[in-house]
């Protein structure tokens, strides 16, 4: 049945209106999207989509802030390297003070004088290590050192001599008889302790020294005179025996194994060559450095940087103190003599400083690592961020161009919508045409 004329209802008003409302409903949420650039504004616009849209965003800050820590840390590593590079000048200035005093033509007065200047330049290697810092933390002087693995004990031949004579004798296992220290080997187990003292001077661990070994004419007879000298006290020792050829192989051994001078010393077994008369007055030097134990520092923990986006995302990086304690060369002495040697205490300086050089350019070496991965996680962070930014982008941003289309739209729909109300409700008022 057709819809009859009616006062009461104006059906007609009422569809239009409810179109109009939908209309500009919509027309405003398109307005509020365009003027923010958002598709989702509220979690009503679309509650799965806010969601992921913020957790990538989250993501996306994190791995930008991350990138911020890592430039933090590699501004501190380059004040770090930049105090290495300034210690290590200073090590090879005092190592060529220490080659200058190792000549006999200098008189105990310039190695007094070469040993003042050395004595400042290690105030200046504490001084480096005490003051070297970032933002307030410092960075040399052990107090984020972490753990630091366990350093073996080790010997080095640092001069040999090439002997007048062989005596026939053959390389047989290794061992070279044509020269003064002909094989060189740690004695026993204890070689990588640091208990007790030097096997000469009545102990059994290894500590820092040099072995010098001398070819002597005793005036009834050619020999060996072993000497040695404690690096961390200057105490010079030599050997109660004198080492003479074996009766039967032209060579002899010092064992290095006893609590006396007769056997050598810092459990440093030395077979030597075949010597003669010709080769007096020749000398041969090898160093020794003890056993570090590894150091856990519970109290001197790593540096942890925070390199990435999430909980635990962190590159740890510790760095040994570099002061002369730890470096060994606390107690260098250009200045100590023996009746023997007047340069030993200098020829000592020349091994422990290539020791410290070894030491703090491996630690330049690890810091250097380090910055190149912090580097590459840098990079990392940056790609991440950007595709993060993406995904959140292609989520919660608008698309201008199909959202103006639409606002478009429903302008003119409200528009129209708007006009036709206005003819609905003037509809109603034809029902007066009726009592005329």
């Amino acid at each position: 049945m057709a819809d009859g004329i009616s006062i009461a209802n104006n059906l007609l008003a009422n569809q239009v209106q409810f179109n109009l409302d939908v209309n500009q409903n919509a027309l405003k949420t398109i307005t509020n999207q365009l003027s923010s650039g958002l598709r989702i504004n509220t979690a009503a616009d679309d509650p799965s989509g806010l969601a992921i849209a913020t957790n990538l965003q989250t993501q996306a800050d994190g791995f930008n802030t991350a990138v911020q820590n890592v430039q933090n840390a590699n501004n501190a590593a380059q004040v770090a390297l930049g105090a290495f590079t300034t210690t290590t000048d200073i090590l090879q200035r005092i190592r060529s003070l220490a080659v200058e005093a190792a000549s006999d033509i200098n008189s105990t007065n310039d190695r007094q004088n070469l040993q003042t200047e050395v004595s400042q330049l290690l105030l200046e290697v504490n001084r480096i290590a005490q003051n070297t810092n970032f933002n307030g933390q410092a960075l040399l002087d052990g107090s984020h050192s972490g753990f630091q693995a366990r350093q073996a004990a080790f010997l080095n031949v640092t001069a040999n001599t090439a002997l007048a004579t062989n005596g026939n004798l053959p390389q047989v296992a290794g061992v070279n008889y044509g020269f003064l220290a002909a094989s060189v080997v740690a004695a026993n187990a204890q070689f990588q302790t640091t208990v007790g003292g030097v096997a000469g001077q009545g102990g059994t661990g290894t500590v820092d020294g040099t072995i010098e070994l001398q070819v002597i004419n005793t005036g009834v007879s050619i020999a060996i005179q072993e000497s040695f000298i404690n690096s961390a006290t200057g105490v010079v020792t030599k050997s109660n025996t004198l080492f003479g050829k074996g009766a039967a192989s032209g060579k002899a051994t010092i064992k290095g194994t006893g609590l006396t001078g007769a056997n050598g010393f810092d459990n440093v077994k030395i077979t030597l060559g075949s010597f003669t008369t010709a080769d007096v007055g020749t000398t041969a030097y090898i160093k020794v450095s003890q056993n570090v134990a590894a150091l856990t520092n519970p109290n001197h923990p790593a540096f942890n940087f925070q390199s990435g986006a999430d909980e635990g995302d962190v590159i740890q990086v510790g760095i040994e103190a570099t002061n002369t304690q730890t470096l060994r060369i606390s107690n260098i002495n250009v200045a100590i003599s023996s009746s023997a040697n007047p340069s030993i205490g200098a020829e000592d300086a020349i091994g422990q400083i290539d020791n410290a050089l070894q030491t703090i350019l491996a630690q330049q070496a690890n810091l250097g690592a380090v910055v190149v991965r912090l580097n590459e996680d840098a990079n990392n962070d940056n790609i991440s961020e950007v595709n993060l930014q993406a995904s959140e982008s292609s989520i919660r941003d608008l698309n201008v161009g199909a959202a103006t289309t639409e606002f478009t739209k429903l302008q003119i729909l409200v528009q129209v919508g708007t006009s036709v109300l206005a003819q609905s409700n003037a509809n109603a008022q034809t029902v007066l045409g009726l009592f005329r």
